[in-house]
């Protein structure tokens, strides 16, 4: 028998606020250098690899408010539950929760390393990550109305950052397109898998739907998000491709905020020191989400308060960042998140979709009867 999560009205929110939860979890630290991933699988043609991922992320989001309108108030650790038992419930849900603390671990070393080549190199990552976890901490013991306030607002200020693309277009090298189509399908559809860490994210929606007011619009504004995503992405990566050479966009670790080197105002030169400060706006609803979800997960395993898996989880990645301390380690940490959200997200989400169809038909039949 279901038993719908109990939440206070004073809690939910608007389902318009899904977008900004999507689109924001989606845009984290990844787009920074995202175009490198994807133009060593499918060169020129790599604007087209990010028209099949979107493809998937569309089929993903319908999927995932299909699962979720079949349970009604219930998130994703509940569902489980309800699905397989207390058991194997337990065990996938440990598996999810497993996925977000290395995503959350993923992310904060990324935007260190980001933070330290671009701006203070002999700042320590210890550092770093403390103030990271400590900001992250107070914005989750706000509660999920300040999380998505959060992400609200971070949208807003650093979205026109888009329109600083606008400098390097003017330099773009349009033969650099050229010839299209040459990429194979199966380079094509790796350079599409390549995106999968950037455009990661999706998850909140599971967490987030039980406090959603209006759920017959989540599709909707899911799918929204989901879109300006892709849109953000498309033109991140093909203004690259025309901007460098072939040669130079393979050896640029973050080309976005390498384009932004170009871009002068006259009281401020360095315009790449002010866009790696707003980043931190830009990664800050990754990792609120993250370890809300994360704690609230642990929360309702083992039955502690949810403070206490905050603070246990935020221990946990400060040590695991000691480990992680040489850029190939953080290489192969992201790539491992990617592959590993990648199954999580996508590939199990359809998987998991197909059984509640079932469980629907099986249910509807035994009404019937």
């Amino acid at each position: 028998m279901k038993t719908p999560t109990n939440i206070n009205k004073k809690m939910m929110f608007s389902a318009f606020l899904v977008f900004f939860i999507v689109h924001t979890n989606q845009t984290g630290v990844g787009i920074a250098g995202v175009q490198r991933i994807i133009f060593m699988e499918s060169k020129q043609d790599a604007w087209i690899s990010i028209i099949i991922s979107y493809f998937g992320m569309v089929l993903v989001v319908s999927a995932m408010c299909y699962i979720l309108h079949s349970f009604k108030d219930m998130d994703l650790f509940q569902i489980h539950n309800e699905l397989f038992g207390k058991l194997i419930g337990t065990v996938l849900n440990l598996v999810i929760i497993i996925y977000i603390i290395g995503g959350l671990l993923a992310i904060l070393l990324n935007y260190t390393e980001i933070v330290q080549a671009w701006i203070f190199p002999d700042l320590e990552t210890w550092v770093i990550i403390t103030l990271l976890l400590l900001i992250s901490i107070y914005g989750v013991f706000g509660g999920i109305k300040t999380i998505v306030g959060v992400s609200f607002l971070g949208f807003f200020l650093t979205i026109w950052l888009v329109f600083m693309l606008m400098v390097p277009v003017r330099y773009m090298d349009w033969t650099n397109f050229l010839p299209v189509l040459e990429a194979t399908p199966k380079e094509l559809m790796n350079g599409a898998l390549k995106t999968s860490f950037t455009v990661l994210g999706l998850e909140m929606l599971y967490f987030t739907y039980p406090y959603i007011r209006n759920k017959e619009k989540v599709q909707l504004y899911a799918q929204l998000g989901v879109f300006f995503t892709f849109l953000l992405l498309f033109a991140v990566t093909f203004v690259a491709i025309g901007y460098y050479s072939g040669e130079q966009l393979e050896k640029t670790i973050w080309a976005t905020l390498s384009m932004f080197k170009i871009v002068q105002f006259p009281n401020l030169e360095r315009f790449e020191f002010l866009a790696v400060s707003l980043w931190l706006v830009i990664i800050l609803p990754n990792t609120l989400f993250m370890l809300w979800a994360a704690s609230k997960g642990l929360k309702r395993i083992f039955h502690f308060k949810q403070k206490f898996f905050v603070y246990f989880i935020s221990g946990l990645v400060f040590g695991c960042s000691f480990i992680f301390n040489k850029r190939t380690y953080i290489n192969e940490l992201v790539d491992k998140v990617g592959w590993y959200g990648l199954y999580v997200v996508f590939l199990y989400t359809l998987i998991l979709s197909v059984i509640v169809f079932i469980r629907n038909r099986f249910k509807m039949r035994g009404e019937n009867a």
